[in-house]
């Protein structure tokens, strides 16, 4: 829909996953024993190993949710292959040495099986069959209350592949099993006896000992059609194998085996553990031993999960709903409701996208949703563009903090992935997450407890041909509301404030922004770059892929900043479409502005003139099968997945044009003539697609006023590919320098006929669809204050300002009249308080985080209007608030995290391994270089928490200090150095893999000390004195001590199992932390005493038991689209640090705090010592702004 079109010759399926399982719902807090139901909407899914990973990392907690899954992918075998595992699952309880659990691990992994496999799969799809009939039978059956359906017809896409499981021929020398087998051998050729990076993900921090084995397990698997060609079960497959018709049987164009040639049924696990196993074993072991110890650890990860998934299914607490069709589609769909259907299906499909199975639903337990707590894209975006996938979801999200959507990517976007995300958005990325109310947790954090030092690492090894055709770089991004993520902890504001959080801007400077996006979007089609991209194409970045946006995309793109953007959009349109229509650098932008405003019309964006009378007609073009045989015979038939577009072409005289038209569906069949004009009004699809003998039919919607002007006789359509340089290669020979298909006359009634609607949709409802949607969502300005971006000349968002206007004859006017005082007081970090005299004052909340401590005030007093500009803060910028470590306050008293994740203890995995390549990349290149060579007067805190952190869990792996002797330290203290008292104690119970992260965690329990707690405390305390190995001092300086004290309310909230009381501090008191005072506690008393046998084993600990608190502890890593993470070390160089009880301290060079010099003596402030200035002139200009924060 929103992207280009495709001959789909050269295609893949992908039946195992890529990269290791992810925890959905990382992001989402505590319950706090509520009941609720957990939305969760996954695109392009694959197959459930982040499912059932997720539902396990939630098991063992005390909670009533209900987890509601819903899948979407464009094959249907996938989904079909998804069933029969999750019913299998479900039919009796698993056990690893249960032959029904060997049964079912064979079938959704071995591309070769037994005869018993395959007759256990005849038997269950026989079970399907009975059970899917109607959608009633299916909700009727033992299946429906945990598996559903969207609609009608995705059920009988899946009733489908069920039957073949049942039916199809896999005996020996058969159509697939020849098909199959030679598919393999031909793999294993490509292969030979490389070793390569393939698969190094599952091995997390521990990748680089993974080089070997992976290369053998993976070519051992496209072998022997078995997981890592292991032992055991290629003993029991023995020579009598089948092809697995669940590997064979998929939706490809030409019926060819297409399983990925990357698959591997090791890469969806975390093996961590394993490989730290098998890293202290050295090389005793042979390959193929230490391959079948990873498929031992892979079958039992898989157990685990499946036992989580059916305990919640028998505790009627998840379900999973499925979508066979396109994911950008079902997401415009779901916008607009369950009415009419608006889009087709999938393409090359000719079925409406109906959203009818909510209908059977509605009775039951899950009923149809069409908003979302979390939504994951997988990496569509490297297929369809970024742009369309955040478009499409965005509106699709809860308006609560704790909604995410969660992106990734796969393919490089550059050389340097600190440019990687705006380089696939176009744009500045603050600037589009201002407009879009969706920003990157990182650009507001600046850090991550993703070990990101892991895929740093990976991009230096390089892959055999055919094994990454680009190159890649995989990357999560968590989208959230950037007002959420800066605002005060506790909320002090109306809700009726909070709804209002929208932006305004110049509506030129919208447009120039607008249409930077739209030459960014098409740069394909700029003749400067065009054979330019023949060379990056040897980079193989993202950049020189497939074309990922239609005129359709920068519409929606515009359809949805309608809803977020105050400004004047009638101006905004008109300036934009100038500036399109005057460009001159793009190949076919003009002859693509017909097809630029007639979706504007479509979308209700904008409509001009010309088109509001009947705008659009759709188009049938019947292409002959034969003049696609260029592409489907001869040698290279499947080659490539050329770009289609329709070329309308006046060729008379004076008026002649081409216009362009780039979204367009096709599909295999006939449409009969039976209307009273002559247009077709019934339709046949052929089932067989490319391998039928119908010919294709092509609906493209155009404006009328384009097909009327000029002679009728002289208008030519035709069919063409588009101008790239890997098609002009391939196809010039065949097609002619314009690369045309097919081409034929507007008058040829056999071939072409113009009528209004496309088949079984209405046009005219879907304009009133999107208007309706439109109206709904457009933003009102009645009593509004709105935020006000300030672009400079690179379209890049600087500035915010805010301004307050008061009603002339109010006591506040005539307060600002009279010479009132007025002051601005930061109050958050989106935040800031402004004070009228004494008597009044308002709080200004900015929609995206800034720097309060930096605006500038500008007072009307006789316009009776103050106005507060404020810079844009983006991470590692100076930050008063240390906003990554922020814990937020819900409107119903449950708190969330801005960045920080959350983990389950409880199931993680105990390590006490190798640490070097992990903690060797917590630090940035910038970082690095004020480690190494900054040692001034005045520390970095988040670097100093980074080193403190490495102390700490080197400490507890045995590695440092080196009066431990190897041993496990278990007591830490944090000490203030200018005074040397320990104000915080830290109890380390065990050093566990964070799977999901690919990173270490400790399962900690804190005991901030206050005098009162000392006092009580002296005994237990004294006895430490005497712990074996003693505890480990950690000295902090003032700065990183208050860092620590923000952090640690969040490191609770992140591994919570309990609930917070009505009472609880946080609440009564309004903030979090509650201090950040060196004999003051940070946290509530609500977690207090909440220990478990982790903590009560060690004796030594009992007198604290009450008073402790559990906490996640972990390292903290760069985010790697904002800063240069540091080259991998040599893993043979420990990254220990140095036998001492001390952080070794880092500095910068000191600096007037009000004009910047460096030179001459700098005096520190006598308030707070924490800042310097150059002369008193100096601190009496700053004391305004400085006050604020002196003595804090």
């Amino acid at each position: 829909m929103l992207s280009p079109t495709y001959f789909p010759l050269k295609y893949w399926m992908y039946p195992i996953g890529n990269t290791p399982a992810v925890n959905l719902l990382r992001d989402i807090p505590a319950s706090d024993g509520k009941e609720e139901t957990l939305q969760v909407l996954c695109l392009a899914s694959g197959d459930p190993r982040s499912i059932l990973f997720t539902l396990w990392s939630e098991s063992g907690q005390d909670t009533k949710r209900r987890y509601h899954v819903t899948c979407c992918d464009i094959e249907p075998a996938i989904l079909a292959r998804n069933v029969v595992l999750l019913t299998l699952i479900n039919d009796r309880p698993l056990s690893k040495d249960d032959v029904k659990f060997h049964s079912i691990w064979n079938l959704f992994y071995h591309m070769l099986i037994s005869n018993s496999d395959l007759a256990t799969l005849q038997e269950h799809t026989g079970k399907l069959l009975i059970a899917s009939e109607t959608l009633q039978t299916w909700l009727e059956s033992s299946y429906g209350d945990y598996l559903q359906f969207t609609n009608e017809a995705t059920l009988a896409e899946l009733w489908h592949y069920w039957s073949q499981y049942g039916s199809v021929d896999v005996s020996p020398k058969s159509k697939i099993d020849v098909s199959v087998r030679d598919g393999m051998s031909k793999r294993v050729k490509e292969i030979g006896t490389s070793t390569f990076a393939h698969g190094l993900r599952s091995a997390g921090f521990l990748w680089l000992s993974g080089l070997e084995v992976l290369s053998h397990t993976y070519r051992s698997y496209w072998k022997t059609g078995v997981a890592g060609g292991n032992t055991a079960d290629c003993t029991k497959l023995g020579q009598k194998s089948h092809v697995n018709p669940m590997f064979a049987v998929s939706s490809s164009p030409l019926g060819e085996f297409a399983v990925h040639y990357g698959s591997d049924p090791l890469l969806g696990f975390h093996l961590t553990e394993t490989f730290r196993r098998l890293y202290h074993c050295g090389e005793k072991d042979s390959l193929a031993a230490r391959s079948d110890r990873l498929v031992e650890a892979a079958k039992t990860q898989f157990t685990d999960w499946c036992h989580a998934f059916s305990a919640l299914v028998r505790s009627r607490r998840a379900c999973v709903q499925l979508f066979s069709g396109e994911a950008v589609a079902l997401c415009h769909q779901l916008q607009l409701g369950i009415g009419d259907a608006s889009f087709y299906t999938k393409p090359w499909k000719l079925q409406p996208l109906r959203l009818d199975g909510h209908a059977g639903q509605i009775a039951s337990r899950w009923p149809f949703s069409d908003r979302f707590d979390v939504i994951d894209t997988s990496n569509l975006g490297d297929h369809v563009g970024l742009i369309n996938m955040i478009v499409a979801t965005a509106p699709l999200l809860r308006t609560q903090a704790t909604s995410v959507l969660c992106t990734e990517s796969l393919l490089a976007a550059s050389d340097d992935p600190t440019s990687s995300l705006s380089a696939v958005l176009g744009t500045d990325v603050v600037a589009f997450s201002l407009f879009i109310g969706l920003a990157p947790t990182g650009l507001l954090a600046g850090t991550t407890l993703e070990a990101v030092s892991n895929e740093a690492g990976l991009r230096s090894i390089s892959s055999p041909v055919g094994i990454q055709q680009q190159s890649q770089y995989r990357l999560r991004i968590h989208w959230k509301s950037p007002y959420v993520q800066s605002s005060p902890a506790w909320p002090v504001s109306s809700d009726k404030e909070k709804t209002l959080k929208r932006v305004s801007v110049d509506a030129d400077g919208l447009a120039a922004w607008l249409f930077g996006i739209y030459k960014k979007m098409f740069a394909k089609e700029d003749l400067s770059t065009l054979f330019s991209g023949l060379q990056s194409m040897q980079n193989k970045h993202y950049s020189t892929d497939m074309q990922r946006y239609t005129r359709a995309a920068i519409v929606a793109l515009i359809r949805v900043l309608k809803t977020t953007v105050l400004t004047d959009w009638d101006r905004v349109m008109t300036t934009f479409l100038d500036m399109v229509e005057s460009d001159r650098t793009l190949l076919v932008g003009s002859n693509s502005l017909q097809e630029l405003n007639m979706h504007l019309a479509l979308f209700g964006v904008w409509t001009l003139p010309v088109l509001a009378q009947g705008p659009r007609r759709i188009q049938k073009t019947f292409i002959p099968r034969k003049s696609l045989e260029v592409f489907t015979s001869g040698p290279g038939k499947i080659s490539s997945t050329p770009g289609i577009h329709v070329s309308v072409k006046q060729q008379s005289g004076d008026q002649q044009y081409e216009n362009c038209f780039h979204t367009f569906h096709c599909y295999f069949g006939r449409a009969f003539q039976g209307g009273i004009d002559g247009s077709p009004d019934q339709f046949e699809e052929d089932d067989k697609g490319w391998l039928g003998s119908s010919d294709l039919v092509i609906m493209c919607p155009v404006p009328t006023f384009g097909l009327l002007t000029g002679p009728r006789s002289s208008l030519r359509i035709c069919l063409a590919l588009n101008t790239t340089p890997e098609n002009m290669g391939l196809y010039t020979q065949k097609l002619g320098p314009l690369l045309t298909v097919f081409e034929t006359a507007m008058d040829d009634r056999h071939r072409v006929s113009i009528c209004e609607h496309p088949a079984f949709m209405n046009t005219e409802n879907f304009i009133a669809s999107q208007q309706k949607w439109l109206q709904l969502h457009t933003i009102r300005t009645e009593a509004m204050t709105t935020a006000t971006a300030m672009l400079d000349a690179n379209h890049r968002a600087k500035k915010l300002a805010i301004q307050v206007v008061f009603i002339q004859g109010s006591e506040e006017a005539k307060a600002l009249a009279s010479g009132t005082s007025v002051r601005v007081a930061p109050a958050s970090s989106s935040m800031v308080i402004l004070q009228l005299g004494d008597a009044w004052s308002r709080r200004l909340v900015f929609p995206f985080p800034v720097q309060p401590s930096s605006s500038k005030t500008r007072i009307a007093r006789k316009s009776c209007w103050i106005e507060v500009e404020a810079p844009i803060y983006i991470a590692n910028q100076p930050d008063t608030f240390d906003m990554w470590t922020l814990v937020h306050s819900q409107p119903d008293g449950s708190l969330s995290l801005g960045s920080i994740p959350r983990v389950n203890l409880d199931p993680t995995k105990k390590d006490q391994g190798w640490l070097s390549l992990l903690m060797g990349g917590i630090l940035s290149e910038t970082e690095k270089y004020l480690k190494d060579h900054d040692h001034d007067l005045s520390t970095h805190p988040k670097i100093d928490l980074k080193d403190s952190l490495n102390i700490i869990i080197q400490s507890v792996a045995g590695f440092h200090p080196k009066e431990a002797r190897g041993r496990p330290v278990q007591i830490f203290q944090l000490t203030l150095s200018r005074n040397q008292s320990c104000h915080t104690l830290i109890f380390v119970s065990g050093l566990h893999h964070d799977l999901d992260l690919g990173s270490v965690v400790l399962d900690a329990w804190v005991l901030p000390l206050t005098i009162e707690r000392v006092q009580k405390l002296a005994h237990g305390l004294q006895g430490l004195l005497s712990a074996k190995p003693p505890p480990v001092g950690v000295r902090l300086s003032d700065r990183e001590s208050t860092l620590w004290k923000r952090l640690l309310p969040a490191l609770a909230e992140r591994c919570r199992t309990w609930n917070h009381k009505a009472s609880c501090e946080y609440r009564t008191k309004g903030q979090i932390p509650l201090s950040t005072d060196e004999d003051q506690s940070p946290l509530c008393s609500c977690g207090e005493g909440k220990v478990t046998s982790s903590f009560t084993k060690v004796k030594q600990w009992a007198p604290f038991a009450q008073y402790v608190t559990r906490v996640a502890i972990a390292p903290v890593f760069p985010v790697p689209y904002m800063e240069s993470l540091m080259r991998f070390p040599d893993p043979k160089v420990s990254t220990a640090p140095e036998p001492k009880v001390s952080t070794r301290r880092i500095f910068q060079k000191p600096e007037c705090d009000n004009c910047k010099a460096s030179s001459g003596q700098l005096l520190a402030c006598g308030g707070c010592g924490k800042v310097r200035y150059c002369s008193k002139e100096c601190q009496k200009e700053a004391w305004k702004a400085h006050r604020v924060r002196c003595k804090k």
